[in-house]
């Protein structure tokens, strides 16, 4: 047995909420954590919400060219059999202890979503892409950052079928980087994705001429998050007319694309219900508030914007009752007292 690390980082409301996770994989965990970690909370920023907030795993390794190389059995004195991987060294055995020993404690650990993402750079995105064909459904999202696909490894390229042996219960999900370098090996991975994907799985390649194989990562970390989750963005910052059955229907959407079931956050939809409120679309506003009470009965703040929205429209008794029933919930709250005074149903 070895002594291994991996590195945690959860999302900022992680314990404030009962909120589940979707979980990002770092591989190469010394090198990408804190990029990573940043990136994931910086897009699914409060008024960004490009994707989800996620929990965020740090990899690392006892021996990196060991742990994430595939390793071929011998055919003759002099030569290797490329046509097979052992499962019980090199890159076999490191998936074996991530599908093993990794997953199932952050599964067990943490309130984790059931949909995991991969990423991997340079000797980590061959084993990414290793991991891709011999465990198709284990990460349904890969990020693959100028994995180096090279020698008796070039196999790997033709077996990309291999991938699509099964239909995912969700959209399968890969992004591939490649800075200023040979594109030979990434074109050929390209090429059989063209000839063989299926209509559910989404891929894309990305080169970034003005980066090299080092810088490479920090581009493609962040536009490949964006990428997996390209449908996750509402623009709601206008003045578009919306209710809460329009944001239920579009992550009832979501939830069909990742395979689970996806649910508006409770920030989420009071940042809705302010834009509505800003708009003057009063109706909608008082709509999405009302939802949010309803779903989220012991939040001081959900009730607060309700009585807003309530004031706003007009309707001074709702407006004073639920600032009331904001109070109860939280004493400190000094916007709720102030807003009861001004409406007469305050202690003066």
């Amino acid at each position: 047995p070895e002594q291994r690390t991996i590195w945690v980082h959860l999302p900022p409301d992680y314990n404030t909420t009962t909120n589940t996770y979707p979980v990002l994989y770092v591989l190469d965990g010394d090198s990408h954590f804190q990029q990573a970690s940043a990136a994931a909370d910086f897009l699914a920023g409060y008024d960004r919400d490009r994707t989800p907030e996620m929990i965020v795993v740090g990899i690392t390794n006892v021996d990196r060219g060991r742990d994430l190389t595939p390793i071929h059995p011998q055919a003759s004195s002099s030569e290797t059999d490329s046509a097979t991987v052992l499962k019980t060294s090199g890159a076999g055995r490191f998936l074996r202890y991530i599908e093993g020993e990794v997953i199932p404690y952050i599964d067990s650990h943490y309130r984790a979503a059931p949909y995991r993402i991969l990423m991997g750079h340079s000797l980590a995105g061959l084993f990414a892409l290793y991991v891709k064909e011999t465990k198709p459904e284990l990460f349904p999202a890969m990020i693959l950052v100028s994995p180096a696909i090279n020698g008796v490894n070039d196999h790997m390229i033709g077996e990309v079928k291999s991938i699509f042996t099964s239909s995912h219960p969700h959209n399968g999900k890969l992004f591939i980087t490649l800075g200023n370098e040979g594109p030979q090996k990434v074109d050929g991975l390209a090429v059989q994705l063209k000839q063989f994907a299926p209509d559910w799985f989404a891929w894309d390649l990305r080169k970034y001429d003005d980066e090299n194989h080092f810088s490479v990562p920090y581009k493609s970390l962040f536009d490949g998050l964006k990428f997996i989750y390209k449908d996750w963005f509402i623009d709601f910052y206008g003045s578009a007319d919306f209710n809460y059955q329009d944001i239920a229907k579009h992550f009832g959407v979501l939830s069909s694309e990742f395979g689970y079931t996806i649910s508006p956050t409770e920030d989420f939809i009071n940042n809705c219900g302010y834009t509505q409120l800003r708009a003057r679309h009063l109706a909608n506003a008082i709509d999405l508030f009302s939802q949010n009470v309803k779903l989220h009965p012991n939040s001081f703040n959900a009730y607060d914007s309700l009585g807003e929205a309530y004031m706003d429209a007009g309707s001074k008794t709702l407006a004073i009752s639920n600032y009331k029933k904001s109070l109860e919930l939280n004493p400190h709250n000094d916007n709720g007292r102030e807003m009861l005074k001004k409406l007469g149903g305050g202690k003066k």
